[in-house]
């Protein structure tokens, strides 16, 4: 059913928005090598009219709800032409820049994904290599974990190109390479090609490689740690100590009265412990997160 729709709405996209999207197509040329990236398995014209088509209803869908609400509240005439004039724009706006983000930001997370798994996913290759298995074989092994994320799927491709396209195992790979968003994968890919194109030993190139990826991942963690420490002090006289100082001299404040800011004491006191400490707090974290080398 939702396949059947998504064809649907292709089809329909292409077919209304397909001569504006042929005439400013170079303008969304950056965007190619994300879909491919992405593995979203759609031509950049279907994607671009895709994008338009849902701009429109957006457009639409937004303006009908602003006159809709005009009869249920009665705007007067100046916040009704407000409302027509930029609600609808800026909904529009929000949807184009939503579907033009998205094979971005998904390559991003594939990339990130097969970053993060690479050094485990080149050891079981080099061990499964050592056994004398062919490489499409130990692709197809490698599918059925799927805690190596998006590797996973890269080695289910290169198993499909193999067994449905009937490519061979150097064509294959030479393809997802291509494709592959992540550039240590690429060059793996690539080497192995070249390997397998040659006659060389895999398992050889396999073990230097899985080495060479987890002296890496080692060293980003341990690099990290060193800026975690520079991280926990910085916390701990930002998160800490300042609002404790501040807090201190707000009480002191409060006992002989004032203001500040036109905000009694015990308002402010009330907005540092409730509302921005938390807040600060939350932020942090999330930078923590961000910056992790494992998310």
């Amino acid at each position: 059913m939702l396949n059947s729709f998504i064809a649907w709405y292709k089809k329909i996209s292409v077919h209304l928005f397909g001569n504006i999207v042929d005439k400013n197509l170079e303008t969304f040329k950056t965007l190619k090598n994300y879909l491919l990236a992405s593995d979203m398995k759609i031509l950049l014209r279907t994607w671009v009219c895709m994008i338009f088509m849902t701009a429109a209803i957006v457009y639409a869908a937004s303006l009908a709800g602003v006159l809709v609400a005009h009869v249920a509240f009665q705007f007067d005439i100046e916040n009704l032409i407000y409302y027509v004039m930029f609600m609808p724009v800026l909904s529009a706006s929000f949807a184009f820049l939503l579907f033009y983000v998205y094979p971005i930001q998904k390559s991003k997370n594939i990339d990130k994904s097969i970053e993060n798994n690479l050094p485990f996913a080149l050891a079981h290759m080099n061990s499964i290599a050592s056994s004398g298995i062919p490489p499409e074989f130990m692709f197809e092994l490698l599918i059925n974990y799927k805690e190596y994320g998006a590797i996973a799927i890269q080695s289910k491709n290169i198993v499909r190109n193999i067994k449905a396209f009937g490519m061979s195992s150097v064509d294959s790979l030479n393809e997802i390479a291509k494709r592959t968003p992540n550039v240590s994968f690429k060059q793996i890919l690539m080497g192995m090609s070249s390997t397998i194109e040659k006659g060389g030993d895999l398992k050889s190139y396999l073990e230097e490689m899985s080495d060479k990826a987890l002296f890496e991942y080692r060293l980003k963690r341990e690099k990290f740690l060193k800026t975690l420490s520079t991280y926990a002090d910085i916390y701990t006289a930002f998160m800490i100590t300042a609002p404790l100082l501040l807090l201190s001299a707000l009480v002191m404040m409060g006992l002989v009265g004032g203001q500040v800011f036109g905000m009694g004491v015990n308002d402010i006191l009330f907005l540092i412990t409730w509302i921005i400490i938390p807040i600060m707090n939350v932020v942090f974290l999330m930078f923590i997160h961000i910056t992790y080398p494992g998310t």
